[in-house]
């Protein structure tokens, strides 16, 4: 797999060079490259440059249709978006965020018109979106010991954790995916956990299957067992390393029949 793969450049069709110039250098507040620098275009061009040293080529054609236009999103620091969302909504072009509900918190998104009405993205992400939080419902009793059979998965909507039980033990797992904090769903048929937003797949003690790179185990819940009865703290999550994915909380014959 090649390491460096980047854009080099993107060309934007505009039908006002000089208006379009404004707009990505003040507004965007993109670097100014300079004119006609590309050779084999269309039109005139004004180049600008992002941080990270890609180029946007704006090229000045007759008109412009904006139901040809493609999606692409700028990708800001925290620190940036909100002075650049104000300068877009000073313009009169935002949009809003046509995904907010989908958003985890500290990611931060707004759709806005350039001045030929294409559609374009601004976004940024913060550290706390890759944080998990935990549920934060004090110490919640998930049931009997016997309530939940060897292969079994339980949601508890309450305490918002599964109770997974197999022959090694018991673990409460935090339904919040370590990805982007959505909520998983566990899928029997396939021994699963699965998570909607982004189609990261866990295995049935919470480790990560692959597609993200990077997405760690899902977060576990600290297990006492209390007179027979599952007593789960949702108060701090656990965050495990991949090699701990398969650790329960073992159960003696004892605590299963509620002998103290």
């Amino acid at each position: 797999m090649v390491k460096a793969l980047h854009f080099n450049h993107k060309v934007v069709k505009v039908s006002d060079l000089e208006r379009s110039e404004r707009f990505f250098g003040e507004v965007l507040g993109l670097e100014s490259v300079g004119r006609d620098l590309w050779p084999g275009e269309e039109g005139p061009t004004s180049t600008f440059k992002t941080q990270i040293g890609q180029y946007v080529v704006l090229v000045e054609v007759p008109s412009v249709d904006a139901s040809l236009a493609e999606h692409w999103n700028f990708m800001l620091s925290p620190e940036d978006f909100a002075d650049v969302q104000a300068r877009l909504h000073a313009e009169g072009c935002a949009i809003g965020d046509l995904r907010q509900e989908f958003r985890a918190i500290g990611e931060m998104s707004d759709n806005y018109y350039d001045p030929d009405d294409q559609m374009m993205q601004i976004t940024a992400i913060a550290a706390s979106a890759y944080e998990t939080p935990p549920s934060r419902r004090g110490k919640v009793v998930a049931g009997r010991i016997e309530d939940f059979p060897v292969g079994s998965v339980t949601h508890n909507a309450e305490g918002g954790f599964f109770i997974v039980r197999t022959q090694a033990g018991i673990l409460a797992l935090s339904e919040v995916c370590t990805h982007r904090q959505a909520a998983v769903c566990y899928q029997p048929e396939h021994y699963r956990f699965y998570c909607p937003r982004h189609h990261n797949k866990f295995t049935r003690t919470g480790a990560p299957l692959g597609h993200t790179p990077g997405t760690q185990p899902l977060h576990a819940y600290s297990v006492e067992f209390v007179d027979g009865q599952i007593v789960v703290d949702t108060d701090t999550s656990v965050r495990r390393l991949p090699s701990e994915a398969k650790r329960m909380v073992p159960v003696s014959a004892a605590e299963e029949a509620g002998v103290s």
